[in-house]
């Protein structure tokens, strides 16, 4: 498997081939295809690696009840209380984002030897085809608060539940709102609880691990950071009160 771009993604309506199919096959379960799958798309045979053990993840009957654990555990219940409009961007995040941080943090045990590996499953995936539309808009330009974004998680790329709420000109209340909490000692140390958190909890499913795709690391290791942090953000940006 070839070396991946750290930061290239994918756009879901340029995709054709194994990625395309990878891309269906997420689509089929989630309402548009996450991040992480973006980036790995430079490399298809590591995507397709990546999602046969997430796809197993996402899955396994045992996996709904541990992503609901993760899901109260992030919770920050800040008093600020989102606008609906807020909440309303935010939806496709935050029903997919404890399911994500289970998957990536799984994703790097596999492939740090935290969990022991096994034979990956058969591909099963759909035909090649055009993707339908995504329902999450996409800013694909730099707005002044993506650098201060990005110093907060200590990533270099941008989540993207920013760049959708960038687009839809929603970004600046939010982060106003729940960006101190993650920048403080407080916000930090709670996020550290939610990874941990999720490493425990994706220990609890070795039969899923076939990922080795040791050129994956550099990807893996921004999402692994970053994505604990976007779960506790946009739980803040789900309260309704």
């Amino acid at each position: 498997m070839g070396a991946i771009s750290r930061y290239g993604y994918a756009r879901e309506e340029d995709v054709s081939g194994l990625v395309a199919s990878v891309f269906l096959d997420i689509r089929a379960r989630m309402p548009f295809v996450p991040a992480i799958f973006k980036a790995l798309a430079a490399d298809p045979p590591t995507l397709e690696s990546a999602w046969l053990q997430a796809r197993q993840l996402y899955d396994h009957p045992g996996r709904a009840a541990a992503t609901e654990r993760l899901r109260a555990l992030a919770d920050p219940r800040l008093d600020w209380i989102a606008p609906p409009a807020v909440r309303a961007a935010v939806t496709a995040f935050r029903d997919d984002l404890p399911n994500m941080v289970l998957i990536v943090t799984s994703l790097a045990l596999a492939l740090d030897g935290g969990l022991p590996r096994v034979p990956a499953p058969p591909a099963f995936l759909p035909a090649s085809g055009p993707l339908p539309p995504t329902p999450v808009p996409e800013d694909r330009n730099e707005q002044p608060l993506y650098d201060e974004i990005r110093a907060v998680y200590g990533t270099e790329h941008l989540p993207s539940i920013f760049r959708a709420l960038g687009a839809t000109g929603l970004l600046a209340e939010p982060w106003a709102a729940v960006g101190p909490y993650l920048a403080s000692a407080a916000g930090r140390a709670h996020v550290v609880r939610v990874r941990e958190a999720a490493e425990a909890a994706a220990r609890a499913f070795p039969e899923v691990a076939c990922f080795e795709a040791k050129s994956a690391r550099p990807v893996l290791d921004q999402f692994r950071v970053a994505l604990p942090i976007n779960l506790v953000f946009v739980l803040a940006a789900s309260n309704a009160g």
